[in-house]
């Protein structure tokens, strides 16, 4: 349920913020990390969208998971427009291009039908309680009766961060040689870091302005980090004239507005400690929002 603000005599209902991202989107992060130890914590504090909720009194909706992909987000989009009827704004954590999707069908069928929420799990998931009723929290699951999709990276562990190059007499047998080599190898390498990667990522972009356009809802797309890829040219299927984006990422913001270097503020080796978060949901998303020409 929306928010009601009073005005005057007026009630107003507050439209909800749609949040989509990664492990950065649901306050994620490992303690003991590096050890024998290492526990995950998720819907922690170390959660932008959660404090800008608080900071906004403002119902907002967070659909995010540990190592989430690009590839997801036009499904979470399509499964909350599904679910809400009084979205009013969307946040889109674009995230990093070595991740990816497999999936498995108990039956070996093209799940025809399957629908965008087969594997949702939300509002309000577990581990942590929900402790505000302006914050609902979803994510996926990875197993169902009949079928398993699983983000994953390649390369994960750095053994095939070694390019080998290309012989291009393999295009002539059967590519033999560059099938040999580890899938974790070639998806790296074959896909993720060429143009094949650079089309699908347009072409996620292309529905989600699609969707947002359908539901008359402006979209905002950014960046954590500068590790994370970011092209200048986004309109590969045509313009993303729904879409509000930055070329300065949360870092380079942070880096100019208060002189932090963020990667030096983390809680292990990836995420960012609450205090960055703050920053990003009291001032970034502002300055997202500042920004009202589509492009």
């Amino acid at each position: 349920m929306s928010g009601l603000c009073i005005l005057g005599k007026i009630l107003v209902r507050m439209g909800r913020t749609l949040f989509i991202g990664d492990s950065h989107s649901c306050g994620y992060y490992v303690i003991d990390y590096n050890t024998p130890n290492a526990k995950p914590l998720f819907w922690e504090k170390n959660n932008y969208a959660e404090i800008y909720s608080e900071l906004n009194n403002k119902p907002v909706a967070i659909y995010a998971i540990p190592n989430g992909c690009n590839k997801k987000y036009p499904v979470w989009l399509r499964a909350m427009f599904e679910h809400y009827s009084d979205i009013d704004e969307v946040f889109v954590q674009s995230t990093y291009w070595n991740r990816d999707l497999l999936a498995a069908n108990k039956n070996l069928d093209i799940a025809d039908g399957l629908k965008a929420n087969h594997f949702t799990v939300g509002p309000n998931v577990e581990p942590s309680p929900q402790d505000t009723p302006l914050i609902e929290r979803w994510e996926d699951v990875q197993v169902t009766d009949n079928y398993v999709e699983i983000a994953t990276r390649s390369a994960p562990d750095g053994k095939d961060l070694e390019y080998k190059g290309f012989d291009l007499s393999e295009i002539n047998n059967g590519m033999r040689n560059t099938f040999a080599n580890s899938y974790a190898y070639t998806k790296l390498w074959h896909e993720h870091i060429t143009h094949l990667q650079y089309r699908d990522y347009c072409s996620n972009l292309f529905i989600i302005n699609a969707l947002c356009k359908e539901y008359g809802v402006n979209w905002y797309l950014w960046n954590i980090n500068e590790r994370v890829i970011m092209p200048q040219h986004l309109d590969f299927y045509g313009s993303l004239d729904n879409c509000i984006r930055t070329d300065v990422s949360a870092e380079q913001f942070i880096k100019q507005h208060h002189h932090y270097n963020i990667e030096n503020y983390r809680l292990d080796g990836e995420h960012y400690v609450y205090d960055i978060h703050k920053i990003i949901a009291e001032e970034y998303i502002l300055h997202l929002k500042d920004l009202t020409e589509p492009k």
